[in-house]
């Protein structure tokens, strides 16, 4: 890159002002790009939905803009197609053998558990090695190994603590499933922190600066709220049941206690929790000279997102494709990169895309991915 280049490049400035992400896509576009993948994905009974979710990331990416260049999604569809087709046979089964007795699903279940953590590891490498900025991919560098220590215990928590309880009610290990559920906020956090801190752009490897007690804390707010109206439904329902009413109907009341609790967790303390998380998370991971902030509102997000859902169940669902771009546009809009001196040290290895571009991650092109 020469002088004059640089001097008219957004990422060589000099002072230590924030890069903005910039969208230009919109409702509309994007409605016309849905409408053909649904109907597509519907004619071709799925199969074309691996092509779809291809045509999704490219607009997303190829519109969006930092410091003046865009991304790209370069991702192949057939790899994507391979990774749907390897979830619907795990699910298929998972659904034959517990149709068959409970321990051959348990036994089926531990089959499928032994390959979720090497499949989500490869997803990952994949959707990063297949995402450009500046003609540099990005990467994940974490190993397989840390994969199975983050992600094999909860899985099987979640997995199995129903057959357990089914198979061994009152049991030891029944109820130390049970109680393995008050470790979930640092099971999240150190899933969340093996993602960030493996981060590659080019041969770059992220810095993360958060420990993993610190990325859990958004949970203790959420947790201490609603366990708080928890005790307040229970002292009503207590007060209720000390009315001489019936054992079953006492019983009903609470069940009725405890499902609120489970539905308010869902509707108000996961969406919460997920974006005070996210924004700890991503203003932790630093590049080389390069630093994010996120600061996306938990309430604004939450309102947005309730009339997202409003206005989608009101069209029938034609709302969505409007939903995703007000949701991409609300997230960019709270995010900041701040390069002052790293900027050109980015550029720089930009130019050296003979080793980057088919470093690591790239080796899982012809690998799968299993998102949606």
């Amino acid at each position: 890159m020469n002088e004059s280049s640089q001097q008219d490049d957004p990422l060589f400035s000099a002072d230590d002002a924030p890069l903005a992400f910039a969208f230009s896509g919109s409702g509309g576009d994007y409605f016309r790009i849905w409408i053909v993948n649904l109907l597509l994905t519907l004619a071709t009974l799925g199969i074309y939905s691996a092509w779809a979710k291809t045509r999704r990331l490219q607009y997303f990416y190829r519109n969006t803009r930092l410091a003046g260049a865009g991304f790209d999604f370069r991702g192949d569809p057939k790899a994507i197609l391979r990774g749907r087709i390897l979830a619907v046979l795990l699910l298929g089964l998972l659904y034959a053998a517990f149709g068959t007795s409970i321990e051959g699903g348990l036994l089926a279940g531990t089959l499928v558990l032994a390959a979720v953590p090497w499949i989500m590891r490869s997803a990952l490498r994949f959707r990063l090695a297949n995402t450009w900025y500046r003609g540099l991919p990005f990467g994940f560098a974490g190993t397989q190994g840390k994969a199975y220590l983050i992600y094999l215990f909860p899985l099987g928590m979640l997995f199995f603590s129903d057959a357990v309880d089914e198979l061994l009610p009152d049991s030891l290990l029944s109820n130390a499933l049970l109680m393995a559920y008050f470790g979930w906020p640092w099971m999240h956090a150190s899933m969340k922190r093996y993602q960030h801190m493996h981060l590659m752009y080019g041969d770059q490897q992220a810095g993360f600066a958060l420990s993993m007690h610190a990325l859990a804390r958004p949970y203790v707010r959420i947790v201490v709220v609603l366990c708080a109206a928890v005790a307040v439904l229970l002292l009503v329902v207590t007060g209720m049941a000390s009315q001489q009413r019936p054992d079953a109907q006492w019983e009903r009341l609470f069940d009725t206690t405890w499902w609120i609790y489970g539905y308010l967790f869902l509707l108000l303390g996961l969406p919460f929790t997920a974006v005070r998380m996210t924004n700890l998370a991503w203003s932790a991971t630093a590049f080389p000279g390069i630093r994010i902030t996120c600061a996306i509102p938990p309430a604004g997000y939450l309102r947005l997102q309730a009339v997202n859902w409003l206005l989608t169940l009101l069209t029938l669902g034609l709302f969505r494709p409007f939903a995703a771009v007000r949701t991409w546009r609300y997230r960019l809009a709270h995010v900041q990169v701040h390069a002052p001196d790293g900027a050109a040290l980015t550029a720089r290895y930009a130019a050296r895309t003979s080793r980057a571009a088919t470093g690591d991650g790239l080796a899982d092109l012809a690998g799968l991915d299993l998102s949606w």
